[in-house]
């Protein structure tokens, strides 16, 4: 099964602007309001090459010990690689920023642009990262082995994945640039919480098993191409503008 054509020959040039990090839950509520309202608006004017600033945190972790010490993702979205270069370079740390990401934060992903690599032709009615709910799972290869995996996974397994759960409403892959290791993530979009727990089951379902299954043959053995996975799901908790 071959993946859907890509739309246009501008789609394969579009970026983003990555950060990832946790956060002490006692924290979240003194640092949102810095971020949303101080940093994030600041970092905006000075930067025009940032079209959009999405953030998330991590969904499905209430009982669990990650609810004390979430994921939060923020999403820059720019016109393409150049515009997310320049957006990159105007990151530098103000002295809040910095004090915060001393004290607070964890397991810091520093900025990283990310270039779009794959999508499927089943795309969101109001564009990418519309304050939607999403599943992404992200992978960090054995580089020189590559190819076959980025064959597989975007020809075969992720249009047989959309296909068999129609509540997917896109699905989009990117890479990292100028990252060591590179990392690659898979972003699949629903509709909203519910939604995306639908879409979650019906990806596990029974008759998926041999597809998911044959996951195993790229992460497991001597030499694993995967040598890095994670999966997680994220909700929306900021948008600008």
């Amino acid at each position: 099964m071959h993946a859907p054509a890509a739309r246009d020959s501008a789609m394969a040039g579009e970026a983003i602007v990555m950060v990832a990090f946790r956060l002490d839950v006692d924290q979240e509520a003194p640092f949102s309001e810095f971020y949303h309202h101080r940093h994030l608006p600041a970092l905006m004017r000075r930067s025009p090459a940032i079209r959009s600033i999405r953030r998330y945190q991590e969904h499905h972790v209430t009982g669990s010990l990650k609810y004390y010490r979430k994921q939060f993702l923020t999403l820059f979205e720019c016109d393409g690689a150049h515009a997310a270069r320049e957006a990159l370079a105007a990151m530098a740390d103000d002295p809040d920023w910095k004090r915060w990401r001393d004290t607070a934060i964890t397991d810091y992903d520093a900025p990283c642009v990310y270039r779009r690599r794959w999508a499927h032709a089943r795309t969101a009615w109001d564009g990418d990262f519309g304050s939607r709910p999403f599943f992404m799972v992200s992978v960090e290869l054995d580089e020189t082995r590559a190819k076959p995996f980025h064959d597989w996974y975007e020809q075969d397994y992720l249009p047989k994945n959309v296909a068999d759960v129609p509540s997917w409403i896109a699905c989009r892959r990117y890479s990292s640039e100028g990252r060591q290791p590179a990392r690659h993530v898979a972003v699949y979009e629903a509709f909203d919480l519910a939604g995306l727990d639908a879409s979650l089951d019906m990806m596990r379902a029974p008759f998926r098993m041999a597809e998911n299954m044959a996951w195993k043959r790229w992460d497991t053995g001597d030499r694993p191409v995967i040598v890095w996975e994670d999966a997680a799901s994220y909700k929306p908790i900021f948008r600008q503008p």
